[in-house]
């Protein structure tokens, strides 16, 4: 090879390497966004979010869902006694989560603050002394929960990745003594 022809392949050599340069692993822009995980978590209300080509870019996960929270009233022997005293509310839970990359990827579990025990109840009327309210069942509506990945925080969130239902979910904390509890919600 002439020198000539040398030197144009170096200066072409060092073209493609500055040209290359732009596209480290770091830039987003120079990436694909790959989704390689948005499934239901191993808990009710939780979702697994596995986002790799990121860069600095930021994405937010909203969800929702509609609980139903079957309560009633227990006595000292944990029974439900009468059927007139129990309640289902419908409540509905709403958050979002604005995750951070690292190293251009952001991989965690989140969950919806769901409070699903005695707590979440309002005392259904008729209550006597000495009687306790219990989170009897809780069930979600239709396919909730739902969650929603996006790239961008979520006070101003970008295009949209994924969306997920994952539901019905459902849980009978506390039946009662042998299922009187359970018994009063068809």
């Amino acid at each position: 090879m002439s020198l000539e022809r040398a030197k144009w392949a170096a200066v072409a050599a060092a073209a493609v390497l500055a040209i290359g340069g732009l596209a480290l692993p770091g830039n987003a822009s120079a990436q694909a966004i790959n989704v390689a995980d948005f499934s239901c978590g191993t808990t009710p209300f939780s979702v697994n979010v596995d986002v790799k080509g990121l860069g600095t870019t930021d994405v937010c996960v909203t969800s929702t869902a509609t609980v139903d929270l079957s309560c009633a009233c227990v006595n000292h022997s944990g029974s439900c006694p009468q059927a007139a005293n129990k309640a289902t509310t419908p409540t509905t839970f709403k958050s979002s989560a604005t995750l951070e990359p690292k190293n251009g990827r952001v991989h965690t579990t989140v969950n919806l603050p769901i409070a699903v025990n005695d707590q979440s109840c309002t005392a259904p009327e008729g209550c006597g002394s000495g009687q306790t309210v219990k989170l009897i069942e809780f069930t979600t509506e239709d396919s909730q929960p739902t969650f929603t990945l996006a790239t961008g925080s979520c006070e101003s969130p970008g295009p949209t990745l994924r969306t997920l239902n994952c539901g019905p979910t459902s849980g009978q904390p506390f039946p009662g003594k042998g299922g009187s509890c359970l018994a009063l919600f068809p």
